[in-house]
């Protein structure tokens, strides 16, 4: 069991390669990913009214990645 204060969520690590959890990171803001994280499981399990994350636009083909 998990000792989490009443208005905290618990801490859960995920895995993911540097380089994605930056540019992630980037398109979301770094204070942004897990609001965006939650968002999709909610919707990834059918958690009544969840909505798919919105995405940014897609960068011009023509930049750096």
């Amino acid at each position: 069991m998990c000792l989490v204060k009443d208005t905290h969520t618990p801490h859960r690590p995920i895995r993911v390669e540097d380089d994605l959890w930056e540019e992630f990171g980037r398109l979301v803001g770094p204070r942004n990913r897990s609001a965006v994280i939650r968002e999709f499981i909610r919707w990834y399990v059918r958690k009544s009214g969840a909505k798919l994350p919105k995405r940014p636009p897609q960068r011009d083909s023509t930049e750096e990645s």
